[in-house]
Order: C-alpha cells, then sequence, then structure tokens
C-alpha cells in the first residue's frame, strides 16, 4: 500500500543486510524517508553528526560490542529521538533493560507493513505528543493554572481542594463542582479508585497509573495519572498532588494494532487450510489418475511380456527395463502423494501419521526413534493436521541443526489438551542463535499453535532440543 506522509526522516540499525534492505524498501513504499541503514552502533552513533533522524527502527539484539539496548540508552541519554525495537525473540532481562530505555514500540520480526506502518504512526505521535507535554512542562512548571496537563490537588482523605483549567475541561464541571467532592467521584470504577489510593498511601507516589474515569456528560476515558503524596507537618497535615493524562486515543491505536494482528493471524490459519485443501487435492488427483495409469500400463506390458517369443531375448530385456522404470515412477507417486497429504493420517489418524513419519525419518537418516504415541479421541482434523505439520518442520529442523542421532516423540493427552513433544541429543542452542536464524518454519509452527490458543515452547541446552506443543482439545 502506498501512503502519503510527512516524508519523517528514518534511521535503520540492523545487523542482518537483507532484513535491513527490505525494511527500507517497505519505508519507501509507505512514503517515509530512509537516511540509511546502520549495521552497529557506532555506525548508528557517526548518523547523528551528519543528519539527525526523526525516529530510529533498532534491532534489540545487534552484534558487535554494543548491542542495540545500550545503543539506544546512549541515544535516549544524548538526543531526544523516538526508538522503536525489531525483534524476533527476547528473554525477560532483554526485556526489562530494554523498557528502560524508553522505547515507542516493539515490532516482531518478520515484519508485516500494517504492523510497521501502525508501530511507527503509533510512535511518531506518542513522541510528539510527549514532545510537545516536555515542552509544556519546562515552560509552565511553575504556572499551575496554564498547564496544558489536568492537575488538581487532594487532601489526605482524597478530597479535591483545587484543580486547573485543564483539569475542568477535561472533566466538563465547573471549578465549584469540583471542589469539596471525593476524587473517587470522578473514577469508572470504585475498585480502580480502592487499588489507586491504596498504592498512593502505602508508597507515597504513583506514576502512570491506568485506570478509567467519567467526564460530566457520561464520556469514558482511559486516562494516566502520577500522583505524589506531600505532608507539610502536622499544623498543615498533607495530601496529594495528581497530574492527569488523557490516553483514550493512544489505547484506541494499541487496539487497532491488536486488531491487525489478529486479523493476520485469521488470515495466515485460512491461507494454511487451502494449502491443507490443495495438498489433498493435488495427492488425491495423482492417486486417481497418474496412479491408475501406471498400473493399468504395468498390467499391459505384463500381458505383453507373456506374449513375446522366448527367443526374442532383446525384447523380453527391453520389457523388464520398461517394468523397472514403471514400478520406479509408481513408488514415486506414492511418495509425492504421501508428502503432499499422508494417507495415513486421514485414514488411522494422528498417532499412526507420527509412527509411519518417524519410521520414514529413521530410514532416511539411520536416526534412532523413540515414540510413544496415544490415539487422541475427538482430536479435530484441523489440529491433527497442524500437529502433523509442526511434526514435520521439528523433524526438518533436527536434520538441518541439531548434529543429533536419536529423537525422543510423544504424543498423549493431558486433561483437556493434546501435547506433542519432540526431543533430541544434539548441539540444542543459544536464545541469541534461535532470534539470528530467523527461522519462518519456527515462525510458521507458533501461528499453528496460536490459532488454536496453544502454548510453543522451544527450549534447548547441552543435551539437545525438545519441542513442546500443547493445544486444547
Amino acid at each position: 500500500m502506498k501512503i502519503k506522509t510527512s516524508k519523517k526522516k528514518i534511521l535503520i540499525v540492523e545487523d542482518q543486510l537483507i532484513i535491513a534492505m527490505d525494511l527500507k524498501q517497505t519505508l519507501e513504499v509507505l512514503g517515509y524517508g530512509v537516511i540509511g541503514i546502520a549495521g552497529s552502533a557506532d555506525e548508528c552513533f557517526l548518523y547523528f553528526e551528519k543528519e539527525r533522524p526523526d525516529l530510529i527502527l533498532m534491532d534489540i539484539m545487534l552484534s558487535g560490542s554494543i548491542d542495540g539496548i545500550s545503543a539506544a540508552e546512549v541515544i535516549h541519554k544524548d538526543f531526544d529521538v523516538p526508538i522503536i525495537y525489531l525483534t524476533a525473540h527476547s528473554d525477560d532481562n532483554s526485556l526489562l533493560r530494554a523498557n528502560l530505555t524508553g522505547p515507542y514500540g516493539y515490532i516482531v520480526k518478520p515484519i508485516e507493513e500494517r504492523d510497521l506502518y501502525t508501530a511507527i504512526e503509533i510512535a511518531l505521535h506518542r513522541f510528539s505528543i510527549d514532545k510537545e507535554l516536555k515542552k509544556s512542562e519546562i515552560k509552565y512548571r511553575t504556572l499551575f493554572e496554564q498547564s496544558l496537563d489536568p492537575i488538581f490537588i487532594a487532601d489526605e482523605n482524597a478530597v479535591i481542594i483545587d484543580a486547573n483549567e485543564a483539569m475542568i475541561d477535561l472533566f466538563e464541571y465547573p471549578l465549584k463542582r469540583m471542589l469539596g467532592h471525593s476524587a473517587s467521584e470522578f473514577f469508572n470504577d470504585y475498585s480502580e479508585y480502592e487499588a489507586f489510593i491504596y498504592l498512593a498511601a502505602e508508597q507515597g507516589a504513583v506514576s502512570d497509573f491506568e485506570c478509567r474515569m467519567k467526564s460530566k456528560s457520561g464520556r469514558i476515558m482511559d486516562v494516566q495519572i502520577t500522583l505524589k503524596k506531600y505532608d507539610y507537618g502536622k499544623e498543615q497535615g498533607g495530601g496529594y498532588q495528581g497530574i492527569i493524562r488523557d490516553i483514550t486515543q493512544y489505547k484506541l491505536y494499541f487496539e487497532e494494532l491488536i486488531r491487525s494482528r489478529q486479523e493476520l493471524r485469521n488470515l495466515t490459519s485460512h491461507t494454511e487450510s487451502l494449502r491443507e485443501k490443495e495438498r489433498t487435492d493435488i495427492a488425491r488427483e495423482i492417486h486417481d489418475v497418474l496412479g491408475q495409469s501406471l498400473t493399468a500400463l504395468k498390467i499391459d506390458l505384463s500381458w505383453m511380456r507373456k506374449r513375446i517369443n522366448p527367443e526374442e531375448i532383446d525384447l523380453i530385456e527391453k520389457t523388464s527395463v520398461m517394468d523397472g522404470l514403471i514400478n520406479d515412477v509408481i513408488v514415486t507417486v506414492r511418495r509425492l502423494c504421501a508428502n503432499l497429504r499422508p494417507g495415513i493420517l486421514d485414514d488411522l489418524g494422528l498417532a499412526a501419521a507420527i509412527e509411519w513419519q518417524s519410521d520414514e525419518f529413521r530410514k532416511r537418516t539411520g536416526f534412532k526413534c523413540s515414540v510413544d504415541c496415544e490415539e487422541i479421541p475427538n482430536l479435530s482434523e484441523e489440529k491433527a493436521v497442524a500437529l502433523f505439520r509442526i511434526f514435520q518442520e521439528s523433524l526438518t529442523n533436527i536434520i538441518k541443526h541439531s548434529n543429533a542421532d536419536s529423537v525422543e516423540i510423544s504424543l498423549c493427552r493431558k486433561s483437556d489438551n493434546v501435547e506433542l513433544i519432540i526431543k533430541d541429543n544434539g548441539r540444542g542452542f543459544s536464545s541469541e542463535n534461535l532470534i539470528n536464524r530467523g527461522s519462518y518454519g519456527i515462525i510458521g509452527m507458533r501461528e499453528r499453535v496460536k490459532s488454536f490458543n496453544g502454548i510453543l515452547n522451544i527450549s534447548g541446552g547441552e543435551d539437545g532440543v525438545s519441542v513442546h506443543v500443547q493445544i486444547p482439545l
């Protein structure tokens, strides 16, 4: 899609050139300006000497002595430029570090055009709001009445004793109506007020507390409240100073992003269903048409051989070669049909299909295969196909990456879930290797599992890799 923008300048910081070039092309199609591609943190810093970007797309696991998070810390400290992290997978510690740098969003690889555009627009919108807010705070920090943010002052019982014009505009009440009333009256849910005031009393301060509040006209607003408790001593007592920020529009953007991701997931699921149907149709067509024709040809050839003069040695040898070729083609046709859609999956079920595929895998690779599968009653065809394709992809990854020589496979029912486990004895992997590998196969596995509200866990160590799948029945 071609979208007209204000030609915001974007810097790409990504050490994988193919991903970076693809990202650059997508950004230009969307109408953004790309000032360059930096493959390391040092290259990123050099760009600030030439041209200041409006936004940075930063690979969270940037290779080199300075990773993406550390680079973002420097930028956050020395420059006022919004950053969106690019990530395929990160551990909790990395995400905690990343959050401390004040990012304006995360985009999960592989990057979809719609997600990219939405994330950038939200980030730029948020950044512009934040920038204006910072200017406002600097300019009017001592001018209570001129603040652009709704500000209120309450006594120790949370009764409002003062409010600025922004507060009045937000809630649509005159100042006289606000004064002397409890702050709880402006909360849409009293339980949220109780939680908020409890935190304020216990901690002395609350930052960016998200809740819903209501105006005089009944408009429900998503807000963030930052509040500090103060104490002027026994004579004057204490109270609270609070700032309210309306984030309703931001929440709408975020919900739209969630909806777009769900739509994409639904589309992916539908595409997979169509692919499976097409595979089934092709396999059936090959089996019914080509398979029958080959069988008929083999019968005709056998009939001819019986009628050949025994003295026609050359002709007999030629028909023998033809018979062998026909047999080879029949075997190839059967293999093609099995690869497209194993008939055993439809005829005998998932457990039998996994046992058959494991046996084929053992014959082809020489791996030791330990298989423990039980039949799963009431398992839908869609879920059976998804689990079988995940199993096939896992075997493919074992061949490509594991350096293993044995595989353990189990399929069973646990409570209301079906559980599939594939474990090898290979060299394992690190979290960084799994991210950098950029496996579309693993991404496809995750999408298949998520489409059924399931769980996919891939773990690896020195004793190999384990793929653990759980899908509700």
